[in-house]
């Protein structure tokens, strides 16, 4: 489905339990010729309430990253693995069936948008953009070229917030994205996890081709 269509299944869904413990769907926000493409994992509070993807202390934590690179919102595409708040205070990770039920508009949203650099926020996206099971603290900062694309693992905002030495190293990931927002954009025989079918084998990948 293309991107509107996306957006306007998505804003009605009832494909999980999820429906239940929204307010409201948070789709996606920013423009379709981003270069960036930042991918978390769930909306929380915050956003449940504003209806857009990173609100609160990690929203204005991020707004900070954003700006040492002299980028805003306003030329970044944001957007989670799904797309209604999880039950919980904190809310609870979401079940890889919920996922699976977003999975189709997070494929529209990097259809439309064609970004050179996609961020994953944390284990769950890191482990689904890049279809490796390596935790988030084993592969962050590596960019990873996938369809055309560079995928870039780093950590979450959530655990930067909470921990000094990791903010510092989500900093160090950061500073990096320029250099690859400039880069060509990669050609390889890999396909991004998230684009290839849920019940597709991923081949394994070879060691130095990266």
């Amino acid at each position: 489905m293309d991107f509107a269509e996306a957006q306007k299944e998505a804003l009605g869904c009832t494909k999980c339990g999820l429906c239940h413990s929204r307010t409201q769907v948070v789709f996606g926000d920013g423009p379709l010729n981003a270069g960036l493409f930042i991918v978390g994992e769930a909306p929380g509070f915050n956003e449940d309430e504003g209806g857009k993807p990173f609100l609160g202390a990690s929203g204005m934590l991020l707004d900070r990253l954003l700006e040492s690179l002299e980028l805003g919102r306003e030329k970044v595409y944001l957007t989670t693995l799904v797309k209604c708040r999880p039950p919980g205070s904190p809310p609870r990770p979401p079940k890889p069936s919920e996922v699976s039920s977003c999975r189709p508009y997070l494929v529209s949203q990097l259809a439309a948008v064609d970004p050179r650099v996609v961020v994953a926020l944390g284990d769950l996206p890191s482990r689904i953009l890049t279809g490796r099971k390596e935790s988030v603290s084993r592969i962050r900062g590596r960019a990873i070229p996938l369809d055309g694309r560079y995928v870039f693992p780093t950590l979450s905002l959530q655990r930067a917030l909470y921990t000094p030495a990791d903010r510092a190293l989500l900093v160090s990931d950061f500073s990096r994205l320029p250099e690859l927002l400039e880069a060509e954009r990669p050609s390889t025989y890999e396909t991004m996890n998230v684009t290839r079918s849920p019940d597709a084998e991923r081949e394994p990948v070879q060691p130095g081709l990266w």
